[in-house]
């Protein structure tokens, strides 16, 4: 999927797509894609969503998926404009001539190393501090991780991620075309990251990611819930929160035994947030027992 993305650049850039339709285009058929092969190679048959999730996913998640998708393309595409802009106007200690020097490829993995700082310790701080893990619980509903559960994200969970990487980007004066490519790799990277599709990156995992990785991350053993670079491995590998097991995934995934939970998936629960929900009993039941009341999952 990645290694089509120069092809697709080719195509948008000779039928002159804006920077709103390759973004939204590319990023629809990347999840289509990602379906497909879940469906044809699933990594565990056992993570395939019934008829049941499906229709619990049409009513329950519907409005979570176009929200994440729609705020998603909405700030992007703002981005972009913003940037064409500022591009335009004559600005003195611009940034612009140091992006222009490096070759597209260089400036490419650097802004997508840089736009994954913040959004690495944004969702590391979102597993150990109670007041932030409330908005990302959401995300770990799913007792099972695929494509389709991947935009699983409550909108301020989505906007903080977000602001964390755009902010940085425009700090740097970088390029629209460049952040367009970047956020495009992103978003087909955190679809990827979820995907239940067999097979192994192997030795490139530590560099560039994917399933095999964020698998762990969804654990409910707190020790193999590592991996918080959702898009890359690379500030886990420096910050020491890269997990690697010999194993093919976790035996389980969803909450950590004490965590926070919601109390129900529903329509107003995703507006609202968790500010009038309680924590479930079963929750508590579990944090004493275990004595652990560290919300990371």
């Amino acid at each position: 999927m990645l290694l089509a993305l120069p092809a697709y650049a080719l195509l948008s850039w000779h039928w002159s797509w804006s920077a709103e339709v390759t973004l939204a285009l590319g990023t629809l058929m990347a999840l289509a894609w990602l379906m497909v092969c879940e469906r044809l190679s699933p990594g565990r048959p056992d993570w395939q969503p019934s008829a049941a999730d499906m229709r619990r996913d049409a009513s329950s998640l519907g409005l979570a998926a176009v929200t994440d998708t729609a705020l998603s393309l909405l700030i992007h595409a703002a981005a972009l404009a913003w940037q064409q802009h500022e591009a335009g106007a004559s600005r003195g200690g611009s940034l612009q001539p140091m992006w222009q020097w490096l070759p597209m490829p260089v400036a490419l993995v650097l802004v997508i190393a840089i736009g994954e700082f913040l959004p690495y310790w944004l969702h590391r701080w979102a597993h150990e501090r109670p007041a932030l893990w409330r908005w990302h619980a959401l995300h770990h509903w799913p007792t099972a991780v695929n494509a389709s559960n991947s935009v699983l994200v409550h909108p301020l969970n989505l906007l903080w991620n977000k602001l964390g990487r755009l902010l940085p980007w425009f700090l740097l004066d970088v390029p629209a075309d460049v952040m367009l490519w970047a956020a495009l790799f992103i978003q087909a990277q955190e679809l990827a990251a979820h995907a239940n599709v067999a097979g192994s990156l192997r030795g490139l995992r530590v560099w560039l990611g994917g399933a095999e990785l964020h698998r762990w991350h969804h654990s409910v053993v707190l020790a193999e819930a590592g991996n918080f670079g959702t898009v890359l491995p690379w500030w886990d590998w420096v910050f020491g929160s890269l997990v690697l097991p010999k194993a093919a995934g976790p035996t389980q995934v969803g909450w950590v035994p004490g965590s926070w939970r919601p109390q129900a998936l529903r329509w107003v629960d995703l507006i609202r947030g968790p500010l009038h929900q309680k924590p479930k009993a079963s929750a508590s039941a579990d944090s004493a027992k275990s004595g652990d009341v560290s919300p990371r999952t």
